[in-house]
């Protein structure tokens, strides 16, 4: 879980974040990301007191309480939600040294909105980003849950921001591979072959057709990335950061040991965000983070959010994980 949380922090940090003499920040896809995390602990948090509570909404209202921390108005229709911990960190706000300001326009026209979409009716129905795909791997951490369930969670929480079908098909096939990591001995190549499959199953063969290469033909594969459309798509994100993570992953099986995996995580990092910018390097490092836990400590102290990100991180696995 903290490997999952830092890696996606770190390609973020490596590709779009602000850099100054004190280190790397993160962007606001990552402070996204992060509410997310919190969204779902607000809801486990009800549970754990026996009380039922709507994931979903519990992540918009986290969405909401982002927004307002950005010092953007909360729209007039919608809610003002209670604040929470997360709400206070400094380099979550909008006068921390964050680069918050970047966000994915179609997410705050989404949120502005004050309409909280869902599956059956999802906003921005033709909008295509990464943005919600780059928010979506702490659905991925819940344990003790069937990935069907993931799948679902991730899909839902994109259809608040991005109503088209790749879009939030692409952030759950991700969360679910995240989540098939949990899994004793499982691999990355075995959890995309999965998440794949489960797209299959909820109605996106052609999303699955797509990916399928960078899981089965090194060759298709290649040809595949170098395909991906000047405006990233979601799908082009989620193929270029699997693609970058597989080949760390079949390079430490060819060398039998984990020796060099901390620079190679790096290198996997710097390479997705050179061919995919933030978005794609985000996947690579969350999905190395939540493989091998091994990540560059040099670029971790560099990371100005680590110790917020570890404080989030410990908080979630305190309430989930049996002790």
């Amino acid at each position: 879980m903290h490997g999952c949380l830092l890696g996606g922090a770190l390609g973020d940090a490596a590709a779009s974040g602000s850099r100054s003499a004190s280190g790397t920040s993160i962007s606001a896809d990552t402070q996204l990301a992060l509410y997310s995390l919190d969204g779902l602990l607000e809801a486990i948090e009800w549970a754990n007191e026996g009380v039922g509570a709507d994931e979903t909404a519990c992540v918009w209202l986290a969405y909401l309480r982002w927004m307002r921390g950005q010092g953007l108005p909360l729209p007039e229709a919608g809610p003002s939600p209670l604040p929470r911990p997360i709400d206070s960190e400094p380099l979550l706000r909008c006068e921390g040294t964050n680069d918050g300001g970047t966000v994915d326009p179609d997410v705050l026209s989404a949120l502005a909105t004050g309409e909280m979409g869902t599956r059956q009716r999802p906003l921005n129905t033709s909008v295509n980003t990464p943005a919600a795909l780059v928010r979506s791997a702490p659905f991925g951490l819940l344990p003790y849950v069937e990935t069907e369930t993931v799948y679902k969670l991730a899909l839902d929480a994109a259809s608040l921001t991005h109503g088209h079908p790749s879009a939030r098909h692409s952030a759950a096939v991700f969360a679910s591979t995240v989540h098939g990591l949990l899994a004793p001995g499982a691999t990355l190549h075995s959890a995309a072959e999965a998440a794949l499959a489960r797209a299959r199953d909820n109605g996106m063969p052609e999303l699955a057709d797509r990916l399928q290469p960078v899981l089965t033909d090194d060759d298709a594969a290649a040809a595949a990335a170098g395909s991906a459309s000047r405006a990233l798509t979601a799908e082009d994100a989620l193929m270029l950061g699997l693609l970058a993570a597989l080949a760390v992953e079949a390079a430490t099986y060819a060398a039998a040991e984990n020796t060099g995996l901390s620079a190679a995580t790096a290198a996997a990092v710097q390479q997705a965000a050179a061919a995919g910018g933030s978005p794609a390097a985000v996947v690579a490092g969350s999905l190395l983070g939540t493989r091998f836990g091994t990540l560059p400590e040099a670029d971790l102290e560099a990371l100005r959010e680590r110790s917020v990100i570890e404080k989030l991180a410990a908080g979630f696995v305190a309430a989930t994980v049996a002790p």
